[in-house]
């Protein structure tokens, strides 16, 4: 491979990220403080800060005064520059969530799915309805929005806006940010859920200054997101942490990806409603179609002894313990996180049972260097870390028209201003 040498354009995008980065997250600032710590020269770190003063992305908060010293101007980010819009594309429902930029919460809306086949039309309308709806709650336009992320099921190409493979739905190569940007023209980044949900918690959860973090998110589906160096790791083809399609058992039941013995089979809501529907006729039991109720009414039982939950609760905690140890041999994270709805109704009540599980299967070497947890951001962690992901590329383009690539067509935020 032919090296490149970077341009002086190139690195200055690279300084200017970090400085941006270095400010959004530990601001109010010095100019000096932040060349200090991030080791970039005081000429650079001014002439990029008086960049984003000019473009009202930073603001200047105050002064600082020191011993023996000149004061020092302190620098934020601008509270008022612009919204990210989180959005979860879930099995059963879509979640809708605005942040404004420091990612306070300001308005959302969900819709289930409940439909017994979805079709992409009734996707993107659900999302477009959420969207109208919160902008409209919120007072704001368009152009006050800097971009919206979305966390979506299965495979997807981040770079084109298409769900590569939803095997929930039976989806193939199906566009998605395309057709929302038909109604629409807030730059869109599409992400699969479990990636978006790692980055949330990475920059605003219970990953925060962690280097290398695994993200567990177990749900309807199974799916991980792996974070080393700060950065998700996405493999080849973006396809990396499809854990929930790692094999258990090789003669186990059919996954609905075509394989069989999956770990989803087991630990996903689904398997573990056919193992407890397998084991009795349950007239009391919720509608399937209720997922969290079932789960829920699900460890309820087991509590009160009922035999049939109680089997199905400890096969669910066993199954889930070795498919942490198998991620925790595989990855060796600092951090390990469990969330996704049903992840985290099983995680709160059962957290100690897990771990006992994982140290009868993982590696003591790994294990030893780490910490399980459970995820911080609860359950809007995928709609906010979708949003996380926008905000990434916020910090590389700093507004700029020329990386803000959606569905490979690039949006110029600031034309719209």
């Amino acid at each position: 491979m032919k090296y490149k040498k970077p341009t002086p354009q190139d690195l200055r995008r690279v300084n200017r990220a970090e400085i941006l980065r270095k400010i959004y997250f530990e601001g109010p600032i010095s100019r000096l403080e932040v060349s200090q710590q991030i080791g970039i020269s005081p000429a650079t770190v001014t002439n990029i800060v008086n960049a984003l003063l000019e473009k009202k992305i930073l603001i200047e908060s105050g002064i600082k005064r020191s011993e023996g010293g000149r004061p020092s101007t302190l620098i934020t980010i601008n509270p008022d520059y612009g919204y990210f819009f989180g959005i979860e594309v879930g099995e059963t429902f879509i979640q809708v969530e605005l942040f404004d930029i420091l990612f306070n919460s300001c308005q959302g809306a969900s819709y289930p799915l409940v439909e017994p086949q979805i079709n992409s039309r009734q996707i993107v309308s659900g999302m477009l309805q959420g969207i109208e709806e919160v902008m409209k709650k919120a007072g704001i336009q368009e152009k006050d929005v800097i971009g919206a992320g979305i966390g979506f099921p299965g495979m997807v190409d981040p770079a084109k806006g298409v769900s590569i493979f939803t095997p929930n739905w039976g989806w193939h190569n199906v566009s998605i940010t395309s057709a929302l940007r038909k109604r629409l023209s807030i730059p869109m980044y599409l992400d699969n859920g479990a990636k978006a949900m790692a980055m949330g918690e990475a920059l605003f959860g219970a990953g925060r200054g962690v280097n290398n973090l695994a993200v567990l998110l177990v749900g309807t589906g199974v799916g991980s997101g792996i974070i080393t160096g700060r950065e998700l790791f996405r493999g080849s083809s973006n396809n990396a942490g499809e854990f929930g399609h790692t094999t258990l058992n090789v003669d186990g039941p059919l996954c609905r990806c075509g394989s069989h013995g999956c770990m989803e089979v087991y630990i996903g809501a689904n398997g573990i409603i056919d193992r407890y529907c397998g084991l009795i006729h349950d007239e009391k039991q919720p509608s399937r179609g209720d997922q969290a109720a079932f789960i829920q009414y699900l460890i309820a039982e087991a509590e009160r002894g009922k035999p049939e939950a109680v089997q199905t609760i400890d096969e669910t905690i066993r199954y889930l313990g070795v498919s942490i140890a198998n991620l925790i041999n595989a990855v060796n994270p600092e951090l390990l996180l469990l969330g996704g709805w049903s992840g985290l109704l099983l995680g709160v009540k059962y957290l100690t049972r897990i771990e006992e599980v994982v140290s009868r299967y993982a590696l003591q070497q790994s294990l030893a260097k780490t910490t399980i947890r459970l995820c911080q951001l609860g359950q809007g962690a995928v709609a906010k870390g979708a949003a996380a992901l926008v905000l990434e590329h916020f910090f590389e383009t700093a507004g700029e028209s020329e990386a803000f690539m959606v569905g490979g067509e690039a949006i110029d935020k600031a034309s719209k201003a």
